[in-house]
């Protein structure tokens, strides 16, 4: 991985592909596989650019979406793709400020050596966005790179963005996100010690200190605990834990169904499969104890995810990673 600054591959040759690539969802993954598999057939370096931080999140930061993944789950999803070398743009005023003729002349041609750029069809970059698709298909002949636009990947009559991804999992649409993503949506953080109000509701759950700044909507999920490469069936409870008195502050609470160990201090990753229920106030502990056992019920019926078709934040979709374009 390189920044901005350090990067010099000038004479090396590269496939480059460039976006925030907010989800890394299977239309990003179109534009990356195609770079991939362009530079495997020409047998060039593949390189993705991307922006840290987000690029709206730093020019908009009073209207700025909440981004779907930690910086860390973006750079392993990204280089689950085969990507040889990610170059992470530290996004500032320079950065936003710089024209678009010099980000050709300077980053793509003499840092980048750039003899293939992938880009979606609404790219836009340099100052105020000046740059564009029509801007590229202009100059680049006269730069000696060659333009590739990847058109969208559909769902349905519409396109798969960030926003839609971002709609579904506050909805609590988790399986629409996972056709969306690839693989399922998926949380990390550390796990803290709780109330212990799970052990007297025979259901003992581990609490995550989320790194995410997104959250499914309020609810109770299937869902799959991953701990040291090791995964685990459970379900897990988005909310504020109404029965116990007003509503407080967000959690995330995940009771593991086939096991019981130790996760205090431990980092946890939890891929959300599908919805069981909105959060609800029940009128006693014991009623919300009633519930929890049908909630583990259902979640233990299931239907087995096989490893192929589970994937976590570093485990795309296998049709890009083999390097089969969509989209285009």
């Amino acid at each position: 991985m390189y920044g901005f600054t350090d990067v010099d591959l000038q004479g090396v040759g590269t496939v480059v592909s460039i976006g925030n690539f907010d989800g890394v969802h299977i239309g990003h993954q179109a534009v990356i596989g195609s770079a991939v598999q362009s530079a495997l057939e020409m047998g060039l370096m593949s390189v993705v650019c991307t922006f840290d931080p987000h690029t709206r999140v730093f020019l908009r930061p009073d209207a700025s979406p909440r981004l779907l993944e930690t910086f860390d789950q973006r750079l392993q999803a990204i280089e689950e793709l085969g990507v040889d070398i990610v170059v992470v743009i530290p996004f500032s005023d320079t950065v936003a400020e710089f024209p678009r003729d010099n980000f050709i002349y300077e980053f793509l041609g003499a840092a980048l050596g750039t003899v293939e750029l992938h880009v979606s069809e609404g790219f836009t970059f340099g100052a105020g966005g000046a740059g564009d698709v029509e801007y590229l298909e202009r100059v680049a002949p006269q730069n000696g790179f060659k333009l590739r636009v990847v058109g969208p990947v559909m769902a349905g009559s519409r396109a798969i963005s960030s926003t839609r991804v971002r709609d579904a999992v506050a909805e609590g649409r988790v399986s629409d996100a996972a056709e969306f993503l690839g693989r399922p949506f998926a949380l990390v953080g550390e796990v803290v010690a709780g109330m212990g109000r799970g052990r007297g509701l025979n259901a003992p759950t581990a609490n995550l200190k989320l790194t995410n700044a997104f959250v499914p909507g309020n609810g109770v999920y299937v869902t799959e605990a991953r701990l040291a490469g090791v995964s685990y069936k459970a379900v897990s409870n988005v909310g504020t834990r109404p029965t116990f008195g007003p509503e407080g502050e967000l959690t995330v609470e995940t009771h593991l169904l086939d096991c019981e160990i130790e996760l205090c201090g431990k980092q946890l990753e939890l891929a959300f499969l599908e919805k069981l229920r909105d959060e609800i106030k029940f009128e006693s502990p014991d009623a919300l104890a009633t519930q929890i056992a049908e909630d583990v019920r259902r979640a233990s019926n299931y239907v087995e995810i096989s490893d192929d078709n589970l994937r976590y934040t570093a485990s795309v979709s296998s049709e890009v990673r083999d390097g089969k374009e969509s989209g285009t």
